[in-house]
């Protein structure tokens, strides 16, 4: 199987925390549904779209940094290593106005349900993991709007 090759422009990023997105609800699919109690039943399947999930929004915010030059393709692996770069990042990046504090939030809530709860703790809510979902889907959305200028109509994934 052939490797992909990280892109390391901004909008390369952006194209493969899509594509994580894709992979990520294919995988929540697998898990199947109690509509009865609205819980997603498989907790392999489960864990795994919410770790993948959780690696969109990451990406994301990537190529929100190399964008707006708060940090090179070269220095990520150094520099966010640990989760408290992402919330320094968005913190101390310059020309995102009101969307900063939008970003923190949903990166904050992302980082709760989809990572600690989904990934690590076993949460089953249909509820509460779409939700983690559709914050990582503005995540992608806000992000593409700082670096094309405006966002790309949705695909239907």
């Amino acid at each position: 199987m052939p490797k992909t090759k990280i892109p390391l422009t901004p909008e390369g990023r952006l194209e493969l925390a899509k594509r994580y997105l894709k992979t990520a609800k294919e995988e929540l699919r697998k898990a199947g549904i109690d509509r009865v109690v609205g819980r997603y039943i498989d907790l392999k399947h489960i864990s795994s779209a919410c770790g993948i999930a959780y690696l969109v929004a990451l990406e994301a915010l990537k190529a929100l940094f190399i964008s707006k030059g708060l940090i090179s393709s070269e220095e990520l692996n150094q520099r966010l290593k640990k989760v408290e770069g992402y919330y320094k990042g968005l913190k101390e990046i310059k020309g995102l106005g009101k969307d900063r504090d939008i970003l923190l939030g949903l990166f904050d809530d992302v980082y709760t349900i989809l990572h600690i709860s989904g990934y690590y703790r076993e949460l089953q809510s249909k509820k509460s993991i779409d939700d983690g979902f559709e914050k990582v889907e503005k995540i992608i959305k806000i992000v593409e709007k700082h670096i094309n200028g405006k966002p790309t109509p949705a695909k239907k994934l």
